[in-house]
């Protein structure tokens, strides 16, 4: 999987001409090295890249190329920083993180903890805790210790946002740009997050549609970013109170799909029913991801403190006393082509795709599990 470039210490004024490719949709903090489709030539000079360029680039598809691996994002992040997703400009007035108190990010990770809302994220959050090198938002005590109240305090999401990935008058997938997401997280540095632990993890499901912004706004601030992304099969997902929804399962699932395929990130899958049959395979996985991560313990939750109930349970505990169930559903053969993608494969999904009006491509693990 594609690494970042590595960051280095920005030339004190540079001038960058960038020519883009018709429909690029690179997003504009996003450090390129591949070239196919932007051009740039850099300059040590008199005329540094400030506003003047943030307003000819405002509302335009742009990309920084990272030229000897120095440019990477200098000079946007004082301006209009937004995701070029066709059809989205930037909101007016974009916040800027700088003129909050600095943080020092060197030697940190952000991790981003993403699944479908009610699918387990919480257990996994409460997991990943356990490693004593995890800093969470619970200090901030808002509901579940996610972000969505936060950035609604702020002013960057709406209160009346009544659902996560879709498109009404009250939610947008782009309603909380990459500038925000910086302010945001500087900001949560210098409130929520204990900056002396090495990771720090936002743990929100319904980022799984956004990653891109956040992919920015870590690549203005300067921290490395790493996507843990929590897939949940149809037929393990037997609850009374969430019952299983095709039709939204699908719509989610296939951003859970673009995150994992996206080369610009770096993205760790976890299946809810390894958590439950295959506990020492998640572990191993989790510790490779993050080698700041060298202990976990699923007996145990670092949510016991902060979440009632199950929530707040071992990931262990909670399946010896509520066994996971596999109920096999008809599905619609995209779903299972989409499983397929996901390596989701010990019954039958990639052969149950065949309907599908694309055919499932990628890794496929055949392994089947001890139920």
């Amino acid at each position: 999987r594609a690494r970042a470039p590595e960051r280095r210490a920005c030339p004190a004024d540079i001038m960058v001409s960038i020519a883009m490719g018709e429909g690029d949709e690179r997003s504009a903090l996003l450090p390129e090295t591949i070239g196919e489709s932007a051009r740039a030539s850099a300059h040590e000079g008199g005329v540094g890249v400030g506003n003047g360029f943030n307003r000819w680039a405002s509302g335009k598809r742009v990309a920084m190329i990272a030229v000897g691996a120095i440019l990477g994002v200098c000079g946007l992040v004082g301006g209009y920083m937004h995701s070029t997703m066709p059809g989205v400009a930037p909101k007016e007035g974009d916040p800027d993180f700088r003129r909050l108190p600095p943080v020092d990010f060197d030697d940190k990770t952000l991790l981003i903890v993403v699944g479908l809302p009610f699918s387990g994220t919480s257990a996994l959050e409460g997991l990943l805790g356990t490693s004593g090198v995890i800093a969470d938002l619970c200090k901030a005590d808002t509901w579940q210790c996610e972000n969505t109240q936060l950035l609604q305090k702020m002013g960057f999401k709406s209160k009346d946002a009544d659902c996560d990935c879709c498109e009404d008058e009250n939610t947008s997938i782009s309603d909380v740009t990459a500038a925000e997401y910086a302010y945001a997280y500087r900001d949560f540095a210098n409130k929520w997050w204990d900056m002396s632990k090495p990771v720090l993890m936002d743990k929100t499901p319904n980022m799984l549609c956004r990653h891109r912004f956040v992919r920015d706004a870590a690549a203005a601030l300067g921290v490395s970013v790493k996507f843990v992304v929590l897939t949940h099969h149809p037929f393990s997902w037997n609850s009374e109170s969430h019952p299983f929804n095709e039709e939204y399962y699908a719509e989610n699932l296939a951003h859970a799909v673009d995150i994992l395929e996206d080369p610009s990130v770096d993205a760790l899958q976890v299946r809810y029913e390894d958590m439950a049959w295959n506990m020492d395979a998640v572990i191993e996985s989790v510790k490779a991801f993050v080698p700041a991560v060298t202990n976990l313990d699923p007996w145990h939750s670092s949510l016991s403190d902060d979440s009632k109930g199950d929530r707040g349970m071992g990931v262990s505990e909670y399946f010896q006393q509520e066994p996971l169930e596999w109920i096999e559903k008809d599905l619609e053969p995209e779903t299972y082509a989409m499983l397929c993608q996901l390596g989701y494969n010990e019954d039958g999904e990639c052969a149950a795709s065949a309907g599908a009006s694309e055919s499932p491509s990628g890794y496929v693990d055949d392994m089947e599990y001890d139920r």
